[in-house]
């Protein structure tokens, strides 16, 4: 008979008081208790983000860990995907567009939640490090929860009605876009999704700042410039130090992140002579209300 983990070997420590925990005494390829399963899942709601470090896992035993968060879903990004597992996407500094080239790494990043054109976007994203560079490389999240507390009032109650029309990427990031995710954009005719800018959320009642710049057309009765304006400004406001956490991986590091009150932003000052190697898997969520 298996022998479910045990939470009193668990250790949970937080890393700052708006954002992070590190998760050390837990092989999660081993079965996991209830009441241990729970734990993690509060801890990464409560804390916006949650490393778990020390795994070693096979892709199969890297998607069994995921699923103890909840359903998972497929990644709109088909391109770059494990061999033989449909639901865990490969992020990679080495990766090829269509034409053989190297695909653009940096030049489009911004602060964001994900697949924000989905009607149900993820709840949790994962990321498991596979390889990683001496330094740098680090994935920051911003916990848009409390950066929403500490707005302004006028400005809390100017962006709570606000309404953004979300594609796979917006008009206005064109000009530098990754050519395949333009094209894709170019030949879809999916209208945009229309979601709020602040959403609630379903577990906590908490409301938080949500957006993904980059997919966002325009925010409903702002021009697509305007928006764009906008949200820099906004993005400006809430990603301040206290609020975020760069988390610099170690091999075998599970970093997950609840969508639902943050964002995020990969970094790429290391060197690319060296291999970043992630797994990506999410979670599905509801419809952000």
């Amino acid at each position: 008979m298996l022998v479910a983990t045990r939470p009193e070997t668990m250790k949970i420590t937080k890393i700052k008081e708006h954002i992070g925990a590190i998760v050390t005494g837990i092989d999660l390829r081993e079965p996991v208790a209830a009441e241990t399963r729970q734990r993690l899942y509060d801890a990464a709601v409560d804390n916006v983000v949650l490393i778990i470090r020390g795994q070693n896992f096979t892709p199969a035993q890297y998607q069994a860990a995921a699923e103890l968060f909840g359903e998972l879903m497929e990644d709109q990004n088909r391109r770059y995907l494990v061999d033989g597992f449909p639901l865990i996407s490969v992020l990679s500094n080495r990766h090829k567009d269509s034409q053989g080239n190297p695909a653009k790494i940096g030049t489009n990043s911004t602060w964001h939640t994900d697949h924000t054109n989905q009607e149900c976007p993820p709840k949790f994203t994962m990321l498991y490090a596979v390889e990683v560079p001496d330094k740098g490389g680090a994935t920051r999240v911003c916990n848009s929860r409390a950066a929403y507390e500490a707005l302004p009032e006028d400005l809390k109650q100017r962006i709570t009605p606000m309404k953004t029309a979300n594609t796979l990427i917006s008009s206005a990031r064109f000009k530098i876009a990754n050519p395949d995710i333009l094209n894709d954009q170019l030949e879809s005719k999916t209208p945009p999704m229309i979601h709020p800018l602040l959403r609630t959320h379903p577990e906590r009642g908490t409301k938080a700042v949500w957006f993904h710049k980059s997919k966002t057309e325009m925010i409903l009765g702002m021009t697509p410039e305007d928006t764009q304006e906008f949200l820099q400004d906004l993005t400006d406001r809430i990603t301040q130090p206290e609020f975020c956490y760069a988390h610099e991986y170690q091999k075998g590091d599970m970093l997950i992140i609840d969508d639902r009150s943050s964002l995020h932003k990969a970094g790429f000052d290391y060197d690319h002579s060296q291999h970043r190697l992630l797994y990506r898997i999410l979670v599905r969520g509801d419809r952000p209300f």
